[in-house]
């Protein structure tokens, strides 16, 4: 997954028509840290998913591996007959997250007539928007900037023009010049 700094410098080069027909998605994940933390029993599920709990804490620990990369929320070619992008932890997902503590189908993100949605698809540790856990099975509207929960990490969601401004944002600020 490349980062946010990574898609700006491509901006910068590329402009924004030549980078999006290289990434065509019209919304976004961004990593933002870590909010969960092992639970008293935090034995993996049947299907091999560690249980965690969401910390209530206002700040969250940056995921070196995570941080500031982005997820493009896109169907994959074989799963293209399906109406829902499926966001889990194998390659069988829509949208890959390999994290032990995000389930083989975590959540879905379904298109309605106000945007998107997400639906919590029975996941181990389950789906929280903006703090308040997504009740499985019901779909719960999203808003660009929700932060969205998943497992114990934690992600921004940006649609296409909120995205593009985060990068045109981030192509603005002075280049850290590499010794």
């Amino acid at each position: 997954m490349p980062t946010i700094d990574q898609l700006a410098s491509e901006l910068r080069h590329k402009g924004p028509e030549r980078l999006f027909e290289d990434y065509p998605a019209s919304s976004v994940l961004v990593g933002l840290g870590i909010l969960g933390i092992q639970g008293e029993n935090s034995e993996r599920s049947l299907r091999g998913t560690m249980r965690f709990v969401v910390s209530n804490r206002d700040e969250y620990l940056r995921a070196a591996s995570l941080y500031g990369r982005v997820w493009f929320l896109t169907k994959k070619r074989e799963n293209r007959q399906q109406s829902r992008i499926v966001i889990g932890r194998t390659s069988d997902a829509d949208v890959v997250i390999p994290e032990l503590s995000i389930s083989v189908e975590h959540c879905a993100l379904e298109a309605t007539p106000f945007g998107l949605a997400v639906i919590d698809l029975n996941s181990t540790n389950g789906t929280y928007v903006d703090g308040e856990r997504v009740p499985k099975a019901t779909p719960v509207s999203l808003h660009g900037g929700a932060k969205l929960a998943l497992g114990r990490f934690e992600f921004e969601y940006l649609r296409h023009r909120e995205f593009l401004e985060r990068l045109k944002q981030t192509a603005m600020r002075p280049q850290q010049r590499r010794r």
